[in-house]
């Protein structure tokens, strides 16, 4: 049976050490001799990584880029996607400074399909975005990005599909063992945390079985530091009780958040790989995964909470309407109650994932002509967060001032600042909630066959053909209760029973208030269940269901000839699709709006549950041509013509509506389109490479995309009947509370607030309800350009840039619907030095500014995320044949992650996650 003699010290180091490849295709699509037998070039280091990689480029013929990282441990990154944004045109989303998701010339994550050794596994994701922070690079021995298409490959990544590849025994020669341990160190915790890995590979009986064992547990202890509002309302009117309006048609924050999120990560993958070749033509291979990803987040806030009708004095930038600097003064309120610093505890960014997957594969070589793939897999992936997420607040009534002038915006809190806090006893008890988070379960059922057939003749080469039929149920509840009994600051909180006691942040933003008070959440629950209200979370009625199945059959032809003394290759295929959709749900709608005691903040109540359902259906055919000439030996010119689609992803199409806690003016809900029909893309990539030395490349190139059917998330007004209201009464709300006399308002006894607040009367309600809808076109294009340069002294450099333009992005019209989100340039730059046993490599990464978010999801306004550069570096030592000493340093220059609204004195976000640094040991056994 064929087996790679390859060893694991011998592999391609990762990407960043890459220039932009078009890699030989997969299995599917890659030529194999009649014998199955593998040409395998033993590499050790950098120079000899980028040969091996420029040969596969040379070779390959569909248009894409690779990581090789077979010597477990030695990717010089967190996890995979820390990796891609090494190569040309990706870009990557990050959560607590390591990368989560991906993006691709401009497409966002959901337009990315990823799979795990040719499968589509499942993702906690609420859509089709697949998380890649659940796994540890450790385990991964490489990943191809696709960014032509193929009709062999799954469809549904119009940016790319990325195929990643583990380990497998028949990989290697009888027996290796492998492992890395080091210490991870985060600049802002100031805290030192374990990571290790360990892979067992051997093969028996003659070579015909062969076993395969990977571990890795990694743990980091995350401080996030983070300043932020929920949004920037347009068309506000400032003003107080005493001057009345100062200011109207002003972009005004609807909060202040300073917060520090202290999170415990862990994560621990396992793989377990049997193969089994019971004859040289067939070889069965038999493997499982597990992946645990746990987040124990505890979030301490000094939060500020801005009316418009207690606002004492206002500036305000005549270009943009920005509210730039502005008061919040005690006793000038007009019925939205006074200004307090909130305290607030939280533990919402917690997550608790388990990936679970496994296969069964046999690769058959029928005979010399025609070779059989049969492949059956099934994952699953929850996030078990049902009924956690706790989020409490307590206040004390306080004036505070806003100053969005300098580099950062400040809030100047009364009787705060320097360290010095107000007296613990003006401290109040507010708000509580418990399980806000979703959680989710996804299923992936795949069944293929591929098939190959190898011709003898000269110009028609092979053909692929074959056949996949998936199944995919995703579904999403949420278990959820919230108590306002002593909302409004009017109850003292006990210091003694919630243990209150002084905050300090370290090493935050310089300038800002960085001691506050917090306390223990539980006890919070405590004292409330003691006084007869707990927070008992129950399943929310806004729970979905979607059941997906996808049918595929395709083929496709490999074609040969010269054009005088220029080789061309070409593949020209087709993939023929059907996808049926069922959608199911729980909704129960708002039938009345009531008071707490807080005057912002009201209560939904809702009208008894019911079942609703939907069904989809569509079917497409996705043509492609790939085209490869060799125009000299050093010299290859490349064309590609293919049809690609992205279906809608799963939470866009529940059907049903989440109604967000109401405030005083700023009703919210969001809900999906269980009708939505894919985005359907017409696209053509030319490429030209130019391999001037053996281990040096120049490469430049050109796309273009033509998009249909996109899908935009707008926020509309929605008119909802308060069926529990009655014309008898008015239309007035109908607890207790509101009935005529209560007072509501101490401050001002006389005031009748329900009559007076639009929300808490009235036959109807208008919520601002945002939903997925098809309709909108775009044209996204742009070019890629790459050198990788290696002197003869041991020095070289990789540059790439990638330049992305779109007829869809965002401009200064207010009433823009749609625009492009995660558009946006990037460029790398790699030196490195290698020479006998030391190597060493300073990155840098850079995304310029993209729009994030054309909805922010709070009142329909943009969120742009702003430059982001990164300097990543690291070194290592072959001590001897077996062990390398090696360190790293992650955002050394400890950059900020910075997002504002339509304009940029609107400051949304700014994240500082610190630097890290790594020394560890590898050894190779």
């Amino acid at each position: 049976m064929p087996i790679a003699t390859r060893t694991l010290l011998g592999v391609a180091i990762a990407s960043a050490l890459h220039s932009p490849m078009t890699l030989a295709q997969d299995d599917a699509t890659a030529a194999a001799d009649p014998n199955g037998t593998v040409e395998v070039i033993e590499v050790r280091g950098i120079v000899s990584s980028l040969k091996r990689a420029m040969a596969d480029k040379k070779e390959g013929l569909a248009v894409s880029d690779g990581i090789a990282a077979e010597d477990l441990g030695k990717f010089p990154d967190l996890n995979v996607a820390e990796s891609l944004q090494r190569i040309t045109g990706v870009s990557i989303d990050r959560s607590g400074g390591e990368g989560q998701q991906v993006t691709v010339r401009g497409f966002g994550p959901q337009f990315n399909t990823v799979l795990v050794n040719g499968r589509q596994i499942a993702s906690d994701d609420e859509g089709r975005a697949f998380n890649f922070d659940v796994l540890a690079a450790d385990q991964i021995t490489g990943a191809n990005i696709y960014k032509s298409g193929l009709a062999s490959l799954q469809s549904g990544g119009i940016g790319s599909t990325i195929n990643i590849s583990t380990a497998r025994p028949f990989d290697y020669d009888g027996l290796q063992l492998v492992g890395s341990v080091k210490g991870v160190y985060e600049s802002l915790s100031e805290e030192t945390s374990p990571q290790a890995s360990f892979l067992a590979s051997n093969t028996f009986a003659d070579d015909k079985l062969g076993l395969l064992l990977a571990v890795s547990h990694q743990e980091r202890q995350v401080q996030i530091n983070r300043i932020q509002t929920a949004g920037w309302r347009p068309g506000v009117t400032l003003s107080n009780r005493n001057d009345g309006v100062i200011a109207d048609n002003v972009y005004f924050p609807r909060n202040w958040d300073q917060t520090v999120d202290q999170q415990d990560r862990t994560r621990t993958n396992a793989s377990l790989v049997a193969q089994y070749a019971p004859s040289d033509e067939v070889t069965i291979t038999l493997d499982g995964f597990v992946s645990k990803f746990e987040i124990d987040s505890q979030v301490t806030d000094l939060a500020s909470w801005f009316e418009p009708d207690r606002v004492g004095s206002a500036t305000v930038n005549p270009d943009t309407g920005t509210a730039t600097q502005f008061t919040q003064e005690i006793d000038l309120h007009q019925g939205s109650g006074n200004p307090a610093s909130d305290f607030v505890n939280s533990t919402r960014n917690k997550r608790d994932v388990t990936n679970e997957g496994y296969g069964l594969n046999v690769d058959w070589q029928i005979n010399d002509a025609l070779r059989a793939k049969f492949d059956v897999s099934h994952s699953t992936a929850e996030n078990d967060i049902a009924g956690e997420g706790n989020f409490f607040v307590v206040g004390a009534i306080n004036s505070y001032e806003f100053d969005g002038t300098g580099s950062i915006p400040t809030v100047l809190h009364g009787d705060l600042g320097n360290g010095q806090l107000p007296d613990i006893s003006r401290n109040s008890l507010h708000y509580v909630d418990s399980g806000n988070p979703r959680a989710s379960e996804d299923e992936i059922t795949e069944y293929k066959a591929d098939f190959t057939y190898l011709s003898d003749s000269e110009v028609f080469r092979k053909a692929d053909f074959g056949i996949l039929h998936s199944e995919r149920e995703k579904y999403s509840y949420q278990f959820f209760a919230s108590q306002c009994a002593f909302c409004g600051y009017g109850t003292q909180a006990p210091a003694d029973e919630l243990n209150i006691r002084p905050f300090t942040a370290n090493n935050y933003f310089d300038g800002l208030i960085d001691t506050w008070y917090t306390y223990d959440g539980d006890a919070y629950l405590d004292f409330l269940a003691a006084e007869g209200f707990p927070v008992t979370p129950t399943l929310q009625p806004n729970h979905y269901t979607i059941n997906e199945e996808v049918t595929s059959l395709y083929a496709q032809f490999e074609f040969g000839y010269d054009i005088g003394d220029m080789p061309l290759t070409m593949n020209v295929g087709a993939r023929y699709e059907e996808t049926d959709v069922d959608v199911s749900a729980i909704q129960a709608f708002v039938q009345d709006i009531v008071p707490t005691t807080d005057l912002t903040l009201f209560a939904n109540q809702f009208a008894p549950e019911q079942s609703i359902a939907g069904t989809t259906s569509y079917t497409n055919l996705l043509p492609s041509i790939n085209v490869k000439l060799e125009l000299q030996d050093d010299m290859i010119l490349r064309f590609s013509r293919y049809d690609s689609l992205t279906r809608p992803t799963m939470s866009q199409m529940s059907p049903a509506t989440t109604f967000g806690e109401p405030r005083r003016q700023n009703l919210q809900a969001s809900g999906g389109n269980p009708a939505l029909q894919p985005f359907e893309a017409e696209n053509w990539d030319l490429s030209f490479e130019w391999y001037y030395s053996d281990d040096s490349v120049f490469s430049f190139a050109v796309f273009n995309k033509e998009v249909e059917n996109f899908i935009v998330t707008l926020s509309g007004d929605e008119s909802y009947s308060m069926t529990a209201r009655s014309a008898a009464d008015g239309y007035r709300c109908t607890a207790d509370a509101c009935a005529p006399g209560v007072v509501l308002d101490p401050s001002n006894p006389d005031l009748d607030v329900v009559a007076s607040t639009e929300e808490l009367n009235g036959e109807s309600e208008v919520y601002n309800v945002s939903r997925p809808q098809n309709g909108e076109t775009a044209t996204v294009n742009g070019y890629e350009i790459a050198l990788t340069h290696v002197w003869e002294n041991g020095f070289g450099v990789t540059a790439n840039a990638t330049v992305v333009n779109s007829d869809a992005q965002i401009s200064g019209d207010t009433s823009q619907s749609f625009a492009l989100e995660g558009l946006g340039d990037s460029q790398n730059l790699i030196m490195f030095y290698e020479r006998d046993a030391f190597q060493t490599r300073v990155a840098f990464n850079n995304r310029e500014a993209f729009l994030f978010a054309l909805d922010n999801g709070f009142n329909g306004e943009p969120t742009t995320t702003q430059t982001y550069g990164q300097w990543d570096v690291s070194a290592s030592y072959d001590i001897n044949e077996n062990l390398t000493v090696f360190v790293e340093g992650i955002n050394v220059t400890e950059e900020e992650l910075t997002q504002v609204g339509r304009f940029a004195d609107q400051i949304y976000s700014v994240e500082d996650n610190g630097s890290r640094y790594a020394v560890g040991l590898r050894g190779t056994f």
